[in-house]
């Protein structure tokens, strides 16, 4: 029996994906109200030879709400340095705020096999419909968030899903209030999961109020029915004289789920941008407050209006602006901190291109690949990008397959940049139906990079908060205010 264990790892927190689009969620954090979704590692093979015969499993996982889909995923045989991604089906509809771990065994032939366990993080947003407050449940306390005014989306998407009103796409004004739990002594309370700044939380929200409302009516009103929320009931007024876009020009009909997720990606990344990748708004409120000596925190405020001085576009390092006012309730006094801000969004490309070909026979599997340089003119590499490739045909089939930089399948290399991946396209006579078959035509290729939170188990909390992971670094979107928004494909394939 062989006595050394598989040289393979797992160095990052595995991550959520949406099933309904193949896209990350923020930070890769696991909604309870989202329910089903699936749970992403990427297993790195840490030997100077090739692993054959590769093999991974979730041995088990410490919350029971959380019910795993059981499958065993053969790899096969996996490049020395490769980061492949391996992805597991789970219902979070049972799950608890907070971290759970999950046992992943990794196999291969001529190895022991290797147990890796890996933390997970959970939250729950919840809607209070008489007081319009948004709650975002975390292990050290609950944010609650009041959206005051609001830049809204295009109406037509709205009518397309049968909605009266308009959506959220930008937050301009809103008030958060953090109850730590329990209350703490001192200037710095623990940071959220112990790693992540306080304004993932703006994030998420600013991500699941319209996707949410479009995909998954699952918010609480308080009495836990699982109500639908009213998107334009969930906050005070919107911008009277602004709104984000129009309309939308694109040539291609992607499914709404994929276009309203985008907007929702855009809003998740203008509100974070707002605080860049350095210490929040929260943090920085507590510094400037020291309590006084056996003060205990029992709450903490801030009312933020934010400012678009450009409309804030996926991809591009565009200018934001913030005003905002810090208060710290404790035991015995209320301290205020304010400030102003101007920021920049940090989560971008310099350039990205596209391989794919112009026209192509469906009897053979199509190849997709694409590579993304960062601003400092480096490339992305193996397990540092999710990508999701989304083919749109004109009869208005969508078709999602990932690309990866794993050196197998439709992949030539590891980390050379290069993510690829392809997509079979179906033929059988039994489809008769156009979106049960694949029908030659024009297909429209959009290919989709988000960034993932590479930061090391085991760095100090206030340095892994600085990073989050989980932004669309893609500028398919391209925002307007009060004008048509643009939603431009990468390629066009002709399928013969």
């Amino acid at each position: 029996m062989p006595s050394q264990t598989v040289p393979a790892t797992i160095p990052h927190r595995p991550f959520a994906i949406c099933p309904v689009n193949n896209m990350m969620n923020p930070d890769g954090f696991f909604i309870v109200n989202m329910g089903t979704q699936i749970i992403q590692a990427n297993v790195v093979n840490q030997a100077n030879a090739s692993l054959k015969n590769a093999r991974v499993y979730v041995e088990s996982v410490s919350d029971m709400g959380i019910v795993l889909t059981p499958a065993v995923k053969l790899i096969g045989d996996v490049p020395s340095g490769s980061s492949f991604p391996v992805r597991f089906e789970a219902s979070f509809y049972n799950a608890t705020p907070g971290t759970a771990l999950i046992s992943f065994v990794i196999e291969g032939d001529g190895f022991a096999f290797k147990r890796v366990i890996k933390k997970i993080f959970v939250t729950r947003v919840d809607y209070h419909k008489p007081s319009k407050t948004y709650s975002v449940v975390m292990p050290q306390g609950t944010m609650r968030i009041n959206i005051h005014k609001a830049i809204m989306g295009p109406s037509d998407l709205c009518k397309r899903k049968g909605e009266k009103e308009p959506f959220i796409a930008l937050p301009t004004e809103l008030t958060y209030t953090w109850i730590p739990t329990p209350p703490y002594a001192g200037t710095h309370g623990p940071l959220p999961y112990e790693d992540p700044w306080w304004k993932i939380a703006l994030g998420i929200l600013a991500a699941l109020i319209l996707a949410g409302a479009l995909l998954w009516d699952y918010f609480s009103d308080g009495q836990l029915d699982g109500g639908v929320v009213s998107v334009g009931g969930t906050f005070d007024e919107t911008e009277p004289s602004v709104s984000c876009c129009s309309s939308v020009s694109t040539s291609a009909k992607t499914e709404d789920t994929y276009l309203s997720w985008l907007y929702s990606a855009a809003g998740a990344v203008a509100t974070l941008a707002i605080a860049s990748d350095g210490p929040d708004l929260h943090y920085r409120g507590q510094e400037a407050t020291p309590p006084a000596r056996n003060e205990l925190t029992l709450s903490e405020t801030v009312h933020l209006k934010i400012s678009y001085p450009v409309p804030p576009n996926l991809g591009r390092n565009y200018p934001i602006e913030g005003e905002w006012k810090y208060t710290r309730k404790t035991t015995g006094n209320s301290y205020h901190f304010s400030a102003k801000d101007k920021r920049k969004n940090l989560h971008f490309l310099k350039s990205y291109e596209v391989k794919a070909p112009t026209i192509h026979d469906r009897r053979k599997p199509l190849k997709v690949c694409a590579r993304f340089q960062k601003p400092d003119g480096s490339y992305y590499r193996g397990g540092e990008l999710h990508v999701n490739a989304l083919l749109v045909s004109q009869y208005d089939v969508n078709r999602h397959f990932i690309l990866s930089d794993d050196g197998m399948g439709q992949d030539d290399k590891a980390n050379d940049g290069w993510y690829c991946g392809g997509y079979t396209f179906r033929r059988d006579e039994k489809y008769v139906e156009p979106e049960n078959q694949d029908l030659p035509g024009d297909w429209y290729l959009f290919v989709f990079a988000q960034d993932v939170n590479t930061v090391t188990e085991g760095t100090p909390s206030v340095d892994a908060a600085r990073t989050i992971g989980g932004l669309i670094l893609t500028p398919q979107l391209v925002l307007n205010f009060d004008s048509p928004c643009e939603l431009n494909h990468d390629a066009t394939i002709h399928v013969v």
